[in-house]
Parts: structure tokens; C-alpha cells; sequence
């Protein structure tokens, strides 16, 4: 069990981001936290999380208060750093019946002219895995009309080639529980948008392995 949230913003200790992840922490155990948009760098990070537990991490730094991704996990947790970019962190798990599968926690392009590049990256690396996968993250790309709720009545850029890469490495959805919006641009009125940004999905054999999994969405 792994608990994911994007920060927009961690750089201090007085951010009040911190105690609502530490509430979260405390409630339930959790085999890794991995935190989007850090926006600071890793070494401030380590410190305020490692006296929970997760005492190996691996980070990206931000560039210029903008990006930033921090993952920590337990030592009895047997995961093993395998690949990282300023895009997702992937990890090689050993869980349950000696079972070996890769976690790819991701952070979408915000920028929609680099989003393509950054799923074709992680499709060359499809093509060389040897065991199931989970990809779980902020992909920064609504998949369907019915995941985004706006004044506008614009297509969504970047939908079908989205859901095309989806279809091409054959990609399963996860169910979720919870609202079905992860984010909001907290402006007023009909300028107000909401949207399904964050998301996970697995291989066909990763889901085949566990047939039962489920993501929480908690509130925005």
C-alpha cells in the first residue's frame, strides 16, 4: 500500500501540507510515499519523513521552484531503485509470494507539447521490462470529457493520443473510489475548472496478479 500526493508546494517546514501527510501516515501503514511538485529539493525533503519510516528515498530536485518528485520507502518494504527521470521513478518490487513486479510512479509534462515524448520514453522502457508493472501518478492529461468539468466546451488536447498509447501497451485501469475529480485550478465562477488528472494502471499480467487492487481518492 503506497500513498501518493502532489504537494504544489513543500518547500518549508511550515507548509501546511506536511501535518495533513502525516496525519495520513499515521493512520495506516504504508509501504511507500511519493510526493509530485515538490517544488525544493530532495534534501529538504529526507529529514521530515525519515523518522516515519521511509528511511530510502530517492528525489529529483526542482528546477526554479517548478517539478520536483521525492519517493521514500521502508526497509522491510524490498523495493530497489531501478530508473528515474524528471518524469517517474520506477521501482522493482518483491511482494508476496517472492512475486517481483515494477512500480512506475509518474509525473506527467505540464507542458502538453512534451507530454508525448515523456509517454514515448516510458513505452521504450515497456518494450524492455521483464515482469508486470503498475503505473501510478499525475499524468497531467484528462483521458475523457466526462473527467473534466468546465465552462468550456473545447476538445481536450491530448485525449486521444493519450488514450492511443494506452490501447497500444494495453493498459488496464484500476478501479478508484472516491471523488472522481483530483484537481482544481481554485479560480471563481466559470473560470472554475475541475479535473481527473491523477490516475493508475497495470499490465495485463500485473493486473492478473492482483485482480482485486483498488485506488482511494481523497479529496481535493
Amino acid at each position: 500500500m503506497g500513498l501518493i500526493w502532489n504537494c504544489r508546494g513543500l518547500n518549508n517546514t511550515l507548509s501546511p501540507t506536511i501535518p495533513k501527510i502525516r496525519a495520513l501516515l499515521g493512520s495506516k501503514f504504508y509501504d511507500f510515499l511519493f510526493l509530485i511538485e515538490t517544488k525544493c529539493s530532495t534534501s529538504q525533503i529526507f529529514p521530515m519523513f525519515r523518522t516515519l519510516g521511509f528511511v530510502k528515498n530517492f528525489g529529483v530536485d526542482a528546477v526554479e521552484a517548478s517539478g520536483g518528485l521525492w519517493v521514500g520507502w521502508r526497509n522491510e518494504s524490498k523495493m530497489k531503485l531501478v530508473k528515474a527521470c524528471n518524469n517517474f521513478v520506477i521501482l522493482l518490487v518483491e511482494k508476496y509470494n517472492g512475486r517481483l513486479w515494477y512500480l512506475v510512479l509518474s509525473y506527467g509534462a505540464p507542458c502538453l507539447s512534451m507530454r508525448a515524448s515523456v509517454l514515448m520514453e516510458m513505452e521504450k522502457w515497456f518494450d524492455t521490462c521483464n515482469f508486470p508493472f503498475l503505473i501510478v501518478g499525475d499524468f497531467n492529461q484528462v483521458d475523457f470529457s466526462c473527467d473534466k468539468l468546465s465552462s468550456s466546451q473545447r476538445p481536450i488536447d491530448g485525449a486521444e493520443e493519450f488514450n492511443l498509447w494506452k490501447i497500444r501497451n494495453e493498459l488496464v485501469d484500476i478501479p478508484y473510489k472516491g471523488p472522481r475529480f483530483t484537481w482544481c485550478n481554485n479560480l471563481k465562477g466559470d473560470k472554475r475548472v475541475y479535473e481527473q488528472l491523477d490516475k493508475s494502471m497495470g499490465s495485463k499480467e500485473w493486473f492478473s496478479l492482483f485482480p482485486d487492487t483498488g485506488i482511494k481518492h481523497y479529496p481535493i
